[in-house]
């Protein structure tokens, strides 16, 4: 389904009502039986009624609206899911769009195949271009980027050409969440063959992005990736005809886009390589796992591959401490630093979109408690110190370039209360994020810091899907909030 009637979306309503806008079944782009029976089964879990009716409205979102394509032959399984009001298919977004139906797909038979097609489509959309951030159902689509001038240059299956260190590290983390729930996912014909290489295109990719700027330039060829977009926006083009900030080695590895799809400004996003860590090391535990099952019957060597991953992993990890460390200039407190280059120099900030400095626990890369992620929190949650945090009357929140400035976005405020241990401050959330639907009965991209009305995008599924994330997080872990 290329596209849905919007209109359907928005309920204008008075008072402070959250409308039940979900679409009728006959209009859905899937259908989990399972999923829509725990929405039912949940209701009496609710003292708000509208956060139930927006928890309900928003959790099967991505299946009600954004499988574009699915074929469910366990053999040979194939999923593309669009991010809501772009036809076309973000690794990160699709990922993160899916993790809520996790808990599900050990008991929904078509939603299992569904998460196992997703997991192939990305193999495949990896193995065909590893520096892109989105791509086309297939090669016959045209694309709004055309005219970006790029190293490698772009496959026609590509929408756009952006390389986000996040985006890789998204399909590992798709992979191996649906392999926590279903250790058959890779039991289709050719299917763990083509994620090990896929894996593999991952790893020389984030390998290779180590290189200092100094190091790319004597090589031979020049740099792996450069990008360059004739433009208004400066972030969305990269300086240096498309070669980005230069930097020196420090063992991480450089993203020249943030999750936002906006350009960096320092070649090393701090988070993105934390969630790369993670993600890497997990994807160890998986290979060893399907070596214990012999799933390949020793037809593949992948002790390589494990000790690659390793090595990668540790090493992107001794840079993040010993360079994504600083100390703030005003608090005077060890924080990690958003970017950084190499050469001392570094940029305090967050952006809402995930992988973020706020959800650093979230992703795994530290606990809760940890008291440089709570000197951290502490900045990014400030308007003294994160030029965008901002508060106003509608509520106050993480934003970021994307959208503007005084603009506040929702999955900062859900990451927020993702990583808070404290109830008071998880209820404010709550209350801001209700209030920030202005009556539509979804979760916006953002929305202006003095008037919740003033939001942009109606059809944002990875927003949809964090909020549905974090009621179920509350039902076990506070279920009294809701």
């Amino acid at each position: 389904m290329r596209s849905l009637v919007l209109a359907a979306f928005i309920a204008p309503v008075s008072g402070m009502y959250v409308p039940d806008v979900r679409l009728p079944y006959e209009n859905r782009t899937f259908t989990s039986i399972v999923v829509d029976d725990f929405l039912s089964s949940s209701k009496n879990s609710f003292k708000n009624k509208n956060l139930q009716r927006l928890f309900t409205n928003t959790l099967p979102n991505t299946l009600d609206t954004t499988i574009f394509s699915y074929d469910l032959d366990p053999k040979s399984p194939d999923t593309f899911i669009i991010t809501g009001d772009i036809d076309a298919m973000w690794l990160r977004d699709s990922c993160n769009q899916v993790l809520p139906y996790m808990r599900f797909i050990s008991t929904d038979d078509a939603l299992r195949d569904l998460m196992t097609g997703l997991v192939v489509r990305m193999s495949k959309s990896v193995l065909v271009d590893s520096y892109a951030n989105a791509f086309n159902f297939d090669s016959s689509q045209e694309t709004d980027h055309a005219d970006d001038v790029r190293t490698p240059p772009m496959a026609n299956a590509t929408f756009e050409g952006k390389y986000e260190l996040d985006s890789l590290a998204a399909f590992l983390k798709l992979s191996r969440s649906v392999y926590a729930e279903n250790e058959e996912v890779f039991d289709g014909d050719g299917i763990y063959a083509s994620w090990l290489q896929a894996v593999e295109t991952t790893a020389a990719t984030i390998r290779r992005q180590q290189m200092s700027t100094s190091e790319e330039a004597e090589s031979r060829g020049g740099p792996a990736y450069t990008f360059s977009r004739f433009t208004t926006e400066a972030t969305d083009t990269l300086m240096q005809n498309g070669k980005g900030t230069p930097c020196a080695r420090t063992n991480m590895s450089k993203c020249m886009f943030r999750p936002s799809d906006d350009a960096t400004t320092l070649p090393f996003l701090v988070p993105a390589n934390a969630m790369a860590v993670v993600e890497l090391r997990e994807t160890v535990k998986v290979i060893v796992s399907q070596l214990k099952r012999k799933a390949d019957n020793g037809r593949i060597n992948v002790y390589p591959i494990i000790d690659e991953l390793t090595d990668l992993a540790d090493g992107i990890d001794e840079g993040i401490q010993t360079w994504g460390k600083i100390v703030h200039p005003i608090t005077k407190k060890e924080v990690y630093a958003y970017e950084v280059d190499g050469y001392g120099n570094f940029i305090f900030m967050d952006d809402a979109n995930i992988p973020s400095l706020l959800a650093l626990p979230y992703l795994g890369y530290v606990d809760k408690s940890d008291p440089v992620y709570l000197n951290t929190r502490e900045a990014v949650l400030s308007e003294a110190t994160n030029p965008f945090f901002f508060k106003g009357r509608a509520g106050e929140g993480v934003g970021g370039p994307h959208q503007g400035y005084g603009m506040i976005w929702p999955m900062g405020i859900t990451v927020r209360a993702l990583t808070s241990t404290n109830e008071t401050e998880i209820k404010e959330c709550l209350k801001t994020l209700v209030d920030s639907t202005a009556h539509t009965g979804f979760m916006h991209e953002s929305f202006w810091k003095n008037d919740a009305s003033d939001f942009t995008r109606t059809w944002f599924a990875w927003a949809n899907s964090l909020f549905g994330e974090l009621i179920m997080t509350l039902m076990d872990e506070h279920p009294e909030l809701l």
